[in-house]
């Protein structure tokens, strides 16, 4: 059975989170800047439009105006977190680990800020022991202080886990499924975990759930190859080939099926 290659993190699963919190931040950059105002509405004026420049990806304009947002107040958490996110993204992570702990620091009840840092540590510093920490205190927090995506986190603890321990990765995707049980993310991730476990009835179910609400995705259609494969179904693998060929002829995963078929003869 394969396992799964190190350093393997769903990025996109796990940044999720901080740019679904972000973007609850924004209300109207286009509003002119406040005159003669306090320097916590400038603070927050310019994080603002730092968080619309980010969520453009406009990352020379977010760094300015976050940074003028913390100049006027140096302990707005979220300025910070959303920072940290730009200096990652313009791969400097030793400026995006400061800003994103400090977030931590600032305000230790906002599971968003844990779950950035969460997934900073496991796949920049690689230590899902220490990212597997900070999630558990993201979730502990009661929904009564918090309206975080929960689905989302358990979802991101339980691909972090995934690289070292498939039992409890199983068992976070499993909670988020009882948060939501079409939550797609967390669907495919058990279809991958369960198939590593050697269970591949279970992982066919999660697949055919995952594909039922999401449209196929070329790990998904390689996943679906090799479940059927573990399954003794040709048939059924090769419709999932033939449309991974067919959909994705430039994919990686297309790639890996057309190299196993070469080694097989």
């Amino acid at each position: 059975m394969r396992r799964p290659r190190p350093g393997l993190v769903a990025r996109a699963t796990l940044l999720g989170g901080l740019a679904l919190a972000l973007a609850g931040c924004i209300s109207s950059s286009s509003r002119p800047a406040p005159s003669g105002k306090s320097s916590e509405d400038a603070a927050q004026y310019n994080m603002q439009l730092g968080i619309s420049y980010l969520r453009q990806n406009n990352l020379q304009a977010a760094r300015d105006k976050l940074e003028k947002a913390l100049e006027a107040d140096p302990n707005l958490a979220t300025a910070h977190a959303a920072l940290g996110m730009v200096f990652e993204r313009l791969e400097d992570p030793s400026g995006a680990e400061g800003h994103y702990r400090r977030a931590v620091d600032l305000d230790r009840t906002d599971p968003d800020n844990l779950n950035a840092l969460a997934v900073f540590v496991c796949s920049r510093k690689q230590k899902p022991e220490e990212a597997l920490r900070l999630f558990d205190r993201a979730i502990a927090i009661p929904l009564s202080v918090s309206a975080a995506n929960r689905p989302m986190l358990y979802t991101n603890a339980g691909t972090c886990a995934k690289r070292f321990n498939l039992v409890r990765s199983e068992s976070y995707l499993r909670g988020a499924l009882a948060q939501d049980p079409g939550f797609a993310d967390a669907l495919f991730q058990l279809a991958e975990v369960t198939l590593e476990q050697g269970n591949a009835l279970a992982a066919r179910g999660f697949l055919e759930r995952f594909l039922a609400g999401s449209k196929p995705t070329p790990s998904a259609l390689w996943l679906g190859v090799r479940i059927e494969e573990s399954l003794s179904d040709p048939v059924a693998a090769r419709r999932y080939g033939e449309l991974l060929r067919r959909d994705f002829p430039e994919a990686v995963e297309t790639r890996q099926l057309l190299e196993t078929s070469r080694s097989r003869g």
